[in-house]
Formats: structure tokens, C-alpha cells, sequence
């Protein structure tokens, strides 16, 4: 084994933080062993003065000096040749004591002198032109000479707040880079800020405290796009300055401490805006303009004079509001509105006069609530559980079946007869049936039952069958009714496979290797692929990844000759959960040592090693003495136990402290005279659960008071001296040590131990430590390396190392130990340095409404102006009749007797609109968009008279123009900008005025569709362009296409569209058309229309006339009815024959509800018949009704408000429904987006990835309906009339 000190030229990185290298204490001599050390942090050390061979360390990066006593920059630093970051902040360092040489190291780019000294800009500074950060403040330097930023042209990141700078040099426009300018607490009263206008590139400008006034702030803050982060605090501004309302890209602003009264109704100019601060001014109200500003996530109104009334109503609109801050204000209660902000978790409302809260204040998860200083608060008692409505956690709103009829304007249903005794009964019959005694007796005819009732299943799966076939007027007599097969009986069991592997696993190919250890499988390095131990199993997973994107797996586990058994268990099992994991359907191979199969040993190309031994444990108890090594322990505290680690002598006893001392078999208690109760009880609990955790309970504890030691506990403690007297040599004002955290990083040839960042307030949590990775604790005298389950073995060797060196860097007490501790086996001392890990004693800091609650409330009355409603109505109202066949064909005549000639069509190709050929009407591509130009002869009262008799004297003013722009769904908004902005003005010279309607596929009005006479095509991917097709008149297929005719609702809403080719697709209730390319020939390739036995005659011929469309001479066009298939090309072109369905009940009942929170009370409303995939809309949650399952589908930004009113009105419809339609029960299912089930999937024509919506169609509509108004008001022109010729 290599010494310890070998590491050090390996250790690139090194934090020793908080340690205590001043007032002589030794200064870590290691350091100089380390030659590459790239970063290293010495902050909170207490240090006055660095060691000289600091300058040594040429592979020095980066050092921060932070919180010391240092009086200068010392002159070792100059030798630091690679230096790029220097920190020395808060020391006492002055501009004089700083050697000019550091600045002619290029390479610095981060300089932190802040909380210093400096009266001046240290000397030659301007030398170091690599500068990007350079922080200054809290100094009290007077003046920024004129030269310095010529060369700092670089500079990102600026801070010169806090100093007595009283002008900024004009030279400041040379830093055109600049993100960051603070200038806090300066007395700039003579500075413009002109400077500012070459900034382009600032985000953050900080001048609070800097003398502002409303003549100048700078009106040039309007052209800097980028800024997002304003601070004007504390300049006693009377208003908001104007050029604010100009800063779209506002984030943060503060305009605390100033006088300002009110905001514009501008206010909602800030679209981005998260953080407002507006305390100490003079605001008695908001306006409503403020609440658009939907981003924001912190408010801040502390004293101020705002009361009940100057919040608005619109504040439910704030959706993401976090922190709500209104304290020393004249509030006596808040809006219900703002307690339905599910994201709200701090709320301050201290020195009001505050009344009482809504009741649903009980309903926030907040985080803090702060309430004090109201001397008349009246706290709501939280409601009960039990009460009218669907409790607290549905907002008191009554859900109730009979209630939401009402509301509707509706007759509640007769409630039937309860079927309790029914269901008694027969719960006793079937418990009667199930008894063991009778089930299993002799001549009970358990088989014979058995047999019966597979007997009765097989016939209801025949006569399912039989009725199926004989509505279709079609039967097979030699299908066969097929048994599931053994795999599909199997069910998964729902385990949490996490434990054993990582979720990783399997998705990349190559081969994966796991070890067992200890009962569990542990995953191997790379490197150690193919090697095995004789003592030891394995389970090795080769992945493989196909062409097509599928990924396929196989499964081995391998067997050493002198593995122990718990292993071989272990390595079958595990595998099996591997595979079930992964969802995999192969089996997983046993491979055992010197029998391997010819398929595994391909896997490592025939090459194993074979060594002789074990690398892991077994995971059987082997029966051993244990070794306890002798530790003796001071605790104090009261709230929480502290517990150190002593020197193990009569000496340490203090009588204010009690000590336990460790020996093994024993454990000692020792109680001072002077020690705390608490203390004394809490110490105890934790020796009593120290002995069971680890020792199983055979420790014998022994409590011994002070004054009462025997002989054997002195001892145990080294002996008694002698003439000994007790003295309490603890310092009164003694504090435990806080303890570090280090984790141990480990790269292939490096090693960093960087310390682990804890929360505010310095806690350790039992969170910050992963299973991965190694954890070094110090609590100086004794340091836990703490190693996880998942972690590399070489990180476990270096880490062990790496503790030694800490031990012996940093001066300590001769007792000091390192403790190793494993994942899951951790010791209670360990537990004891985080907070709330097994705590001794559990404390419920938690007050109920009863203990605050106090008189003179009137909820009822506060309560009545901010009721939340629901409107509920669509579930209740029926499902709208579908269009008669005859109906739709006569709309359809209608729509087109009014259409003067034929379309003009246009496709966006080549970044400009071209006029689409005639043969591809109807036809559409989904990354494409499509104009159509159409003129339409405006209905008169004198019917009588034919178009084509008027067609000469037809007038413009009898006319109307509709412009349609179909956009496909998968094309961008490249088309609809070039329409607007170019081709559009076009049209306006040729037509004058016309309607844009804009169409999304799928999404297209029966207007529009009517014209295309069922003949609607929708292809996937782009068109081939004008160039393509003379280059290639004739495009080969490369792979199989698949084409499904469906409509919904009417038949003029029938379109034909791409999906994914396979048999799975494939329903007996629609046509498809199924292309197979052939390889070569002058037959491109083979066109199926595949009529299935439940299609409509109509739908059939539309079929066929559709293939002759989309084809020509080049493809062979076969028209096949379901179960006449051509086996060679047919299932072999769909990749196989799979199940399909027989039927689409779910076409005649699905419907799709919309429920959403958007105008302040939850609304359901119904998306009718006609809905596609993109009306799954990502704010809202979805009712899906199939007929036989109601879908509640959530959107990914759905708030749980939604979905909590969601959920409850699906049961309410479900309930509905019950009395509607009770031959039917629906089963109410939860999905999520990306994660649907096929029985969801599949009442959505042509479903496919999802995607986000490509405009706002409200936004558009509300567009072209302004265009439409200019362009009315706009003089007319005269246009020709045969454009459309």
C-alpha cells in the first residue's frame, strides 16, 4: 500500500474554509506537496499572513482569501503566473499595500477586493486588460481616475457600490460589454449617466441611494434592450419615472424608499416581471393593470397605508405569486382571490389591523405566515372534515350531484331504491362460497369447477364473438378461439426496481455489468467488463439499439464455481427484475463458470478472465467478535444533542456536561452535578438507541451520578489520578464546532474535495448526501467518511486516503479519529451531526386554530363577497346529434351553390406563395401552408333566379371575399409572417377588402371543407417543390405508407390522413388505404384500399375514388374487403399481422370536455364533436368520455386547483351518467400528457407526437378583424372581376 503523502501532486482542487489557521495556529505545510493544485479556498480561516511557498503553487488558478485578517495582498501572490481569480474580500487591505506586479499577470479576469480599505484605485490597475469581473465595493475610494477604463474595455461585471464616488469618468463608454453596473450608495448627484447609452449589453443596473430625481434618471434606459434587473431605492422619488413603463424586459425592480404614491395605469407594461418591490412608500391602492403581469412571483407593500380595498380583484390572475409581503399597512382582512394562489407559500402580513383571514387561508401550503402585532386577529378555525360540500380541500364547493343540477337549471333524477340488503347479501353468499373448509373439502368438486368455469369464460368469449361477426353479417368458421398465452397472464409485480438498478440502465448500448454484494446487485466500472472472480455472480445486460430506434436487450447471469448461495439466488433474481425493469420480453440466460454459450462469450469477443477468489461479501451473518474501539463522548445541548468527542481521561469530566463512554460491552453514563435535565434525559434516549441500532441490545448501560464512581469506571477511563479534583475547564462561552462537509471528487486524474453548500442557517441534512457518491464529515476531532451503496471503489480507496491527509493538514487534538460509516449503517453519532435525522426526541412545533383563535369575527358576512363559483352546465347537457348522411350532403350543396367559380390556390414554397396545380386539390402537406382565394355570392331574397344567369351582372357589393390560410401542423410561422407582410398587400390591390380566416389542421370550419367534397388528403412531411419534381418526375417509396378515411360528427368533416404503418392501426369500421413500394420495375408500388366489414357502402366508394386521385399509372390500385388480404405484400408490407379492433363504440360516444381556472371560477365546457389532439391544451385539464373509460388527462401547467375540480366533476359526471345511461358504467382514469393509453389515443384521428400550438388564435382573430376595420375605412377601388379565371 502506497503512504498517504503520494496523493497530494494528485489533488487538484482544496477547500479549507472555516478552519482555524490564525492566532499561530499551524498553517497546513501539506499544501506545498500539492504541484497541481488548480483552486483553492482559505476563507473564514482567521489568517493574517500567508506562507511564502503559496507562491509555489504555479498550477494555481484560482484563490479565494475571503474573511480574513490579512493587511495586504501578499507579494507570494505575484509568482502565481496562472492566476485567473483572486478573492480578498472583506479583509483590511489598503490601496498602498497592493503590489502593482499582481496586475501584470494577463490572465486575471476575476478581482473581489470589496469590504476593504481601499481609499483609491489600487496602482496600475489598468494593466490587467483580462479583467471581466471586478468588484470594489464597500471601500471609500473618492475617485475613479479617468485612465482606468480605457484598457478595462473587457469588463462584464462592475460593483463600485458603496464607496464616495461622486462622478462616473466619461471614459466609462468603453465598456460596451458590460452586464452588471452597481452603484449603490454613492453620492452621484453631478453624474448624468450619459455612459449608459453604449452599454447595449447591461442587464443589471443597481443605483439606489445615488441621488436620483425624476429629471435625472436617465431617459436613455429605453435603449438598452437587455436590461432586466433596475434598482432606484432609496432616492425619494416622487412618481415612477416614465422611461420605466418603456423597460419591456424587466425582471426585478425595487423602488423601496421613495415617496411615491401611485402606478400608472401603465403598469402592466412589464410582461416579464417577477420581483416588485414597493415598501416605504405611500401607496394606498394597486391597479388592476398590475395583475396582468402574470409572471410575477414576489410582492413586496410593506409599510405602506393599503387596505382591504386598494387590492384588486384580478389578483387570482398572479399564478405564480410566491411571496406576498404586506406588512405595517391598514389591511383588516385580504381578498379570498388571494388565497386560490396555489403557489403562494410565504405570506406576511404583520402590523395591520388585521381582523380575521378567509377560511381558505387553511387551504395554502405556505411555507411561513406571519400575523403578528394585530391585536383585535381573530384566527379562522380550520374547517372540519366532514361538512357540507367536498371539503376543505375542494374549497367547501358542493360537488353534490343534486346541487350541480340545480345549478344548471335542472330536475334531479329520482334517487333508485338503495341495493344495500342486496349487497349484503350477496357479500355473505360469496363469503359463504369462499370459505376454505367448503372450497377445498373432499367431493366439493373443486376441479370439476374449475373446468366449469373455464368452460363458461370460453363460451362468453365465443358469443362475443358470434355477435360481433353476426352484426358485421360476416363469420369465420375456422377461427379459432386462442387461450391467452402464459406471458400475458403473468402481471409485474409493482416494485421499486430504483433500489437495485439505475434508471439509466439500458438505454445505451454496449454491455452493463452488476457484481453481487451483500444480497444486491452493484454496478462495475467499465473497465472490469469481462473480468469475473470465482467466488463471486454476475448479471450482465447487453443492449443493442436498431436502425428503426428500437432498443432490444438480453439478459445473463453468470455463476462462479465457489460463489456462495445467497449469490446464485441473489444474481436469478435480480435479473429477472432487471428484465422487468426494462420491460423486456426475452429470458435471462444462467451462464456458469466453464460452461459458458458461444452467444455470451461473443459478447467479450472470446476473451474472459478467470481469477481465483471473491471481490465482494456474502450477505450471510458470518459469526465473528466484533471489535468496539473505546470512545469517550461530551454532549450538551437542550433543543437539539451535541455530541463530541473527548480525550479519553479523568481530566475531560466537567460537571456542567454529561459524558457517555463506549467500551463495548458497556456503555457508561455520566451525569455532571451542574447538567441540564433536558440534557441529561436526551443523552440517555440516545445511548438507549445507540445500543439497540447497533449493538443489538447487548450492551449493558450503566448511569452513574458524579460523586458515585466505582473503581471499574475509572478504570475503563484510564484511572483515577491521583489528589484528582474536578474543574470545569470548558469555557462558558464555549460553542460546539460547526462541522464540514467535504465530497470527494474523483476524475481520471485528479481528485477535488470541494465542500458541500448548505442551506441558510448552516444545517446539515441528511438530503445533501447521494448514494454515489463519498462524503468526507469533519467535526475536528473526529472525521466520518461516509461511503454510498452506488459509489466507484476507487473513489472509496482515495477517499479513505484523502481523510488521512485532512486529519493531519489541520491542527487537532491527539484523540482525533477518522470513522468509516456505510450507507444505511450509519452510527447515531453520525446521525446526530444533521438535522432532524432520527432525532431522540420528536417535537410537534405545529398550533392548531383553537390555540389563536380569538372573538369578534364575522366570517359569514367577510366571506360573501369572494364566494368562488363553478359552472358545471356541459356535463349535464346531452350529446349533440350527429349529422343524418342526407342532412350533410344537403349542407354541403349549400355551402358550395354560393361559391362563384373555382378556388385560387397557393403554396408557400421557396419563401413566396406559388400557384398550387389542379391535380393536387385536396391535397395537403403537414409541414407546409396552403391560400386559398375564394369569392362568394352574397344570398338574396329572390331565390329564383340561377347563378350562372347572373354571372355577368354580378356586382362587387354583392360579393364577399374569404381569404383561408391553412397552416399544416407540424409547418412554422415562416409563412403566416410572409403573408402578412408581403402577399397580403397584394391581394389588397388586386381584390380590396376580404375575411382571413385562419385554418390549423384538423381544425378546419365546415365551410371550408364542404369544397373539397370529402376528398381532404393530409400527407406527413413537406412537399416536394416545382425543381424536385422536374428533376425527379417519379419519386420511389422507400418505405410503406398508411392512410385512414375518418369523420366525426358530419360527413363533410371526412379527411384522409397519414398515419403510422402497422396492422395495429387497422379498425373494421373504416376504409384505409395502404401503399407498398416495390423495388424496382416500372410499378412503383402496390395501392390497397382495405374495406373493412362494417363500412358504410358510401365510405367505401369515397375510398376508392380517393386512391385514384392520390395515384396515377404508376401504382397498382387493388380494392380488398377485411379477411380477403393478400398475405405476400398486405401484412408483410404493415410489418406483421397484429390484433386489431372490431369495432369503435367509442365513435358514437366519445366527448371531450375542457375545464380551466382562466376567468377567476372554474368552468367546464365542451369541445364538440369534431376535436383533434392540439385541442389538448397544456393549461387545462381534459375530460375524455370513450363510452367506456372517462379520461381525466392533466396538462403539464394545469394548476392543482384545475385538477382538483377536474377530478370531482368527472365523478360527478360519471354519477350522471349512472342514471342516464346505466346499461354503460364508466371507469374514471388518470392520465398525463406524453403517457396516454391507446384506448385514449385512438378517439383522436391520426395521434402523434404532441407539439405546442404554432399561434395564438385569439391573438390572430382579434389581428384580422382590426385589419379588416382599416381596410374598411379605406377609400374602395375599382377591381376586375376575372381573377379567378
Amino acid at each position: 500500500m502506497m503512504s498517504p503523502s503520494v496523493l497530494l501532486p494528485y489533488i487538484y482542487g482544496l477547500n479549507l474554509s472555516k478552519n482555524e489557521f490564525g492566532n499561530n495556529q499551524q498553517f497546513p505545510i501539506s499544501l506545498q506537496e500539492m504541484c497541481n493544485l488548480r483552486w483553492l479556498e482559505l476563507n473564514h480561516t482567521n489568517t493574517n499572513r500567508l506562507p511564502e511557498f503559496i507562491g509555489n503553487l504555479k498550477s494555481l488558478e484560482k484563490l479565494s482569501l475571503s474573511h480574513n485578517n490579512l493587511l495586504d495582498v501578499p507579494f507570494c501572490l505575484n509568482n502565481l503566473t496562472s492566476l485567473r481569480s483572486l478573492s480578498l474580500r472583506d479583509n483590511h487591505v489598503s490601496h498602498t499595500q497592493i503590489s502593482a506586479r499582481l496586475f501584470n499577470n494577463q490572465d486575471l479576469s476575476i478581482l473581489d477586493l470589496s469590504h476593504n480599505n481601499l481609499q483609491a484605485f489600487p496602482k496600475d490597475i489598468e494593466n490587467a486588460k483580462g479583467l471581466i469581473v471586478l468588484n470594489l465595493s464597500s471601500n471609500q475610494i473618492e475617485q475613479i481616475p479617468a485612465h482606468v477604463f480605457v484598457s478595462l474595455f473587457e469588463l462584464v461585471y462592475l460593483n463600485l457600490s458603496d464607496n464616495k464616488i461622486d462622478t462616473l469618468p466619461a471614459q466609462m463608454r468603453r465598456l460596451t460589454s458590460l452586464q452588471v453596473l452597481i452603484l449603490n450608495n454613492n453620492p452621484l448627484s453631478r453624474a448624468q449617466l450619459r455612459q449608459l447609452s453604449s452599454m447595449i449589453l447591461l442587464e443589471t443596473l443597481h443605483l439606489s441611494n445615488t441621488k436620483r430625481t425624476l429629471y435625472n434618471v436617465p431617459a436613455i434606459l429605453e435603449v438598452l434592450p437587455n436590461l432586466s434587473d433596475l434598482d432606484l431605492s432609496a432616492n425619494n422619488l416622487p412618481s415612477v419615472p416614465e422611461v420605466l413603463y418603456k423597460l419591456k424586459a424587466l425582471k426585478r425592480l425595487n423602488l423601496n424608499d421613495n415617496q411615491i404614491s401611485e402606478l400608472s395605469s401603465k403598469s402592466d407594461s412589464w410582461p416579464q416581471l417577477e420581483i416588485l418591490q414597493l415598501c416605504r412608500n405611500k401607496f394606498k391602492s394597486l391597479p388592476q393593470q398590475l395583475m396582468r403581469c402574470t409572471k410575477l412571483r414576489r410582492l413586496y407593500l410593506n409599510s405602506n397605508q393599503i387596505n382591504l380595498y386598494g387590492l384588486p380583484r384580478g389578483i387570482f390572475n398572479l399564478e405564480k405569486l410566491e411571496v406576498f409581503s404586506a406588512a405595517d399597512n391598514n389591511l383588516e382582512t385580504i381578498p379570498d382571490a388571494l388565497c386560490r394562489l396555489g403557489s403562494l407559500k410565504v405570506l406576511n402580513l404583520n402590523k395591520n389591523k388585521l381582523l380575521t383571514l378567509p377560511e381558505a387561508i387553511h387551504f395554502l401550503q405556505l411555507k411561513e405566515l406571519d400575523v403578528s402585532d394585530n391585536p383585535d386577529f381573530v384566527m379562522p378555525p380550520k374547517p372540519k372534515e366532514c361538512q357540507k360540500g367536498s371539503g376543505p380541500a375542494f374549497y367547501n364547493i358542493d360537488f353534490s350531484l343534486a346541487n350541480q343540477l340545480k345549478l344548471a337549471g335542472q330536475v334531479a333524477p329520482e334517487q333508485p331504491i338503495a341495493p344495500t340488503d342486496i349487497q349484503q347479501k350477496r357479500a355473505a353468499r360469496i363469503r359463504r362460497l369462499n370459505k376454505p373448509e367448503q372450497r377445498n373439502s373432499p367431493g366439493s368438486g373443486g376441479s370439476s369447477e374449475t373446468v366449469l368455469r373455464g368452460m363458461r369464460e370460453t363460451a362468453k368469449r365465443k358469443h362475443a364473438l358470434d355477435s360481433n361477426m353476426s352484426n358485421n353479417g360476416h363469420y369465420n368458421d375456422n377461427e379459432e378461439i386462442a387461450g391467452r398465452r402464459w406471458d400475458e397472464q403473468i402481471e409485474r409485480p409493482q416494485l421499486n426496481y430504483s433500489e437495485f438498478f439505475d434508471g439509466s440502465a439500458g438505454h445505451t448500448a454496449g454491455i452493463t455489468c452488476w457484481e453481487i454484494e451483500n444480497f444486491l446487485p452493484k454496478q462495475l466500472e467499465r473497465q472490469l467488463n469481462g473480468t469475473f472472480y470465482t467466488g463471486d455472480c454476475y448479471i450482465i445486460l447487453h443492449t443493442t439499439v436498431e436502425l428503426s430506434g428500437n432498443t432490444d436487450w438480453n439478459i445473463f447471469f453468470w455463476i462462479g464455481q465457489d460463489a456462495t448461495l445467497d449469490k446464485q439466488a441473489c444474481a436469478a433474481m435480480h435479473a429477472v427484475n432487471l428484465r422487468n425493469m426494462l420491460g423486456a420480453s426475452c429470458r435471462t440466460q444462467r451462464e456458469e463458470q466453464g460452461d459458458e454459450s458461444d452467444e455470451f462469450l461473443t459478447l467479450f469477443n472470446r476473451r474472459i478472465r478467470i481469477i481465483d477468489g471473491a471481490r465482494t461479501e456474502t450477505g450471510f451473518w458470518v459469526v465473528r467478535d466484533v471489535e468496539h474501539p473505546t470512545r469517550f463522548y461530551r454532549a450538551s445541548g437542550t433543543q437539539k444533542l451535541h455530541v463530541e468527542l473527548v480525550e479519553i481521561a479523568a481530566t475531560s469530566l466537567d460537571s456542567r456536561y454529561v459524558f457517555f463512554l463506549d467500551v463495548g460491552p458497556r456503555l457508561y453514563i455520566w451525569n455532571g452535578k451542574k447538567c441540564n435535565s433536558m440534557t441529561k434525559a436526551k443523552t440517555r434516549l440516545f445511548v438507549e438507541k445507540l445500543n439497540k441500532s447497533e449493538r443489538k441490545g447487548l450492551s449493558e448501560l450503566i448511569q452513574i451520578n458524579q460523586g458515585e464512581e466505582t473503581d471499574k469506571f475509572w478504570k475503563e477511563l484510564g484511572g483515577k489520578p491521583e489528589n484528582f479534583q474536578l474543574v470545569n475547564h470548558v469555557a462558558d462561552d464555549f460553542i460546539p464546532p460547526k462541522s464540514i462537509l467535504y465530497k470527494v471528487d474523483l476524475g481520471q486524474e485528479f481528485i477535488e474535495l470541494p465542500q458541500v453548500e448548505l442551506e441558510p442557517g448552516g444545517l446539515l441534512k441528511k438530503e445533501l448526501l447521494h448514494t454515489r457518491n463519498i462524503y468526507i464529515l469533519d467535526c475536528h476531532t473526529e472525521l466520518f467518511v461516509w461511503i454510498g451503496k452506488k459509489s466507484a471503489r476507487l473513489v472509496r480507496m482515495a477517499a479513505t486516503r484523502l481523510a488521512c491527509e485532512l486529519l493531519s493538514m489541520i491542527q487537532r487534538p491527539p484523540h482525533a479519529v477518522i470513522t468509516k460509516t456505510l450507507e444505511g449503517a450509519e452510527t447515531q453519532v453520525f446521525k446526530s451531526k444533521f438535522d432532524a435525522w432520527d432525532d431522540v426526541l420528536a417535537v410537534d412545533f405545529t398550533r392548531t386554530a383553537e390555540n389563536v383563535s380569538k372573538k369578534g369575527a364575522d366570517m359569514k358576512k367577510i366571506l360573501q363577497e369572494n364566494e368562488m363559483k363553478t359552472n358545471l352546465t356541459a356535463l349535464f347537457k346531452n350529446r349533440p346529434p350527429w349529422q343524418t348522411r342526407e342532412a350533410a350532403q344537403e349542407a354541403l350543396e349549400d355551402w358550395n351553390i354560393f361559391l362563384l367559380q373555382p378556388f385560387s390556390m397557393f403554396v408557400y414554397e421557396n419563401k413566396k406563395f406559388v400557384k398550387l396545380p389542379d391535380d393536387e386539390r385536396g391535397q395537403f402537406y403537414s409541414h407546409d401552408s396552403y391560400l386559398f382565394v375564394a369569392r362568394y355570392l352574397l344570398p338574396t331574397e329572390d331565390e329564383s333566379m340561377d347563378n350562372s344567369e347572373l354571372e355577368d351582372e354580378i356586382k362587387d357589393s354583392d360579393t364577399e371575399r374569404i381569404v383561408y390560410f391553412w397552416q399544416g401542423r407540424n409547418a412554422n410561422n415562416t409563412a403566416w409572417l410572409s403573408f402578412n407582410f408581403t402577399f397580403k398587400q397584394e391581394l389588397i390591390d388586386v381584390l380590396g377588402d376580404f375575411e382571413i380566416i385562419q385554418l390549423i389542421q384538423q381544425q378546419e370550419n365546415q365551410r371550408f371543407m364542404a369544397h373539397f367534397n370529402r376528398k381532404f388528403i393530409i400527407h406527413n412531411g413537406k412537399r416536394r417543390t416545382a425543381a424536385q419534381r422536374m428533376q425527379m418526375p417519379v419519386q420511389r417509396l422507400t418505405h410503406t405508407q398508411m392512410y385512414h378515411i375518418r369523420w366525426c360528427y358530419s360527413t363533410i368533416m371526412t379527411r384522409c390522413i397519414q398515419i403510422e404503418a402497422t396492422s395495429a392501426n387497422l379498425c373494421s369500421e373504416f376504409c384505409y388505404i395502404v401503399t407498398v413500394p416495390l423495388d424496382s420495375g416500372d410499378i412503383i408500388g402496390i395501392v390497397y384500399v382495405w374495406i373493412g366489414n362494417s363500412v358504410h357502402p358510401d365510405d367505401a366508394l369515397l375510398a376508392q375514388e380517393i386512391s385514384n386521385e392520390m395515384y396515377n399509372d404508376s401504382y397498382t390500385i387493388q380494392v380488398i374487403n377485411e379477411g380477403n388480404e393478400p398475405e405476400n405484400f398486405f401484412w408483410v408490407g404493415l410489418g406483421d399481422r397484429l390484433p386489431y379492433d372490431l369495432t369503435a363504440d367509442y365513435m358514437r360516444y366519445m366527448r371531450l370536455f375542457k375545464c380551466s381556472n382562466d376567468n377567476g371560477f372554474f368552468v367546464v365546457t365542451e369541445k364538440y364533436a369534431d376535436f383533434c389532439q392540439d385541442d389538448l391544451l397544456d393549461d387545462d385539464c381534459m375530460l375524455l368520455d370513450t363510452g367506456m373509460y372517462v379520461f381525466l388527462w392533466k396538462g403539464p401547467t394545469a394548476s392543482i386547483i384545475e385538477v382538483k375540480f377536474a377530478a370531482k366533476s368527472a365523478e360527478l359526471y360519471i354519477q350522471h351518467l349512472r342514471t342516464r345511461e346505466p346499461d354503460r358504467p364508466r371507469k374514471l382514469r388518470l392520465t398525463v400528457k406524453n403517457s396516454e393509453p391507446i384506448e385514449f389515443r385512438k378517439c383522436f384521428h391520426a395521434w402523434s407526437k404532441h407539439k405546442n400550438p404554432p399561434r395564438d388564435l385569439e391573438k390572430q382573430n382579434i389581428f384580422s378583424i382590426s385589419q379588416q376595420e382599416q381596410q374598411k375605412q379605406a377609400p374602395k377601388k375599382s377591381h376586375p372581376t376575372n381573377i379567378f379565371v
